[in-house]
């Protein structure tokens, strides 16, 4: 095991918040070797599904939303300026958001330090959910409602997933977009 084993946690939390400070590890080592990739990083959102259970870990601005009996709720919340400045400032207008400077500044990242703060969380699954899974460069483009629309009717992921990225790039796509599905059928 390559990092101390929690017992407090389980086997499937262990695992995911293991692989994630293996790969920071790796990525900030590849930094601090070539002066030409000092500074580079990235996000991530991981999703480990362990029978009725689903473990959704994450660091930066990557997200996970679940799609369930009509409506979408995002599972994780970006590690951003933004989202600080508005747990500071509850009664900030959508305006005030809109016009918030530094919104694509993030507070977490693969590579930046040695060690990485890890946001894990584990949801129920029934059968029937669809996870979403993506990059800011998709939810930077598309409201949480037109993600649940568009990939509510599809019935088909891969499909949806490549709607969504069709989507986002008409939108303005000015950032990179990675998206996957996870649709989960128990019993």
């Amino acid at each position: 095991w390559p990092y101390r084993y929690d017992p407090a946690r389980s086997y499937a939390e262990n695992r995911i918040l293991a692989s994630i400070c293996l790969a920071n590890e790796r990525i900030h080592e590849a930094s601090m070797r070539n002066r030409h990739q000092r500074g580079m990083g990235t996000t991530i959102v991981a999703f480990h599904l362990n029978g009725a259970k689903a473990y959704v870990a994450h660091v930066g601005d990557s997200r996970c939303y679940r799609i369930r009996n009509g409506a979408i709720a995002p599972l994780t919340r970006d590690h951003s300026l933004l989202e600080d400045w508005k747990d500071a400032r509850p009664d900030l207008t959508e305006q005030e958001i809109r016009d918030f400077p530094h919104k694509n500044v993030i507070t977490r990242a693969l590579g930046m330090r040695e060690t990485v703060d890890i946001e894990l969380s584990c949801v129920k699954v029934e059968d029937g959910d669809r996870f979403v899974l993506c990059s800011d460069g998709l939810s930077g483009m598309l409201t949480d409602a037109e993600i649940h629309d568009i990939v509510s009717a599809q019935d088909d992921p891969e499909v949806a997933v490549a709607e969504l990225i069709d989507r986002s790039n008409e939108a303005g796509g000015d950032d990179n977009v990675t998206a996957m599905i996870i649709e989960c059928r128990l019993g």
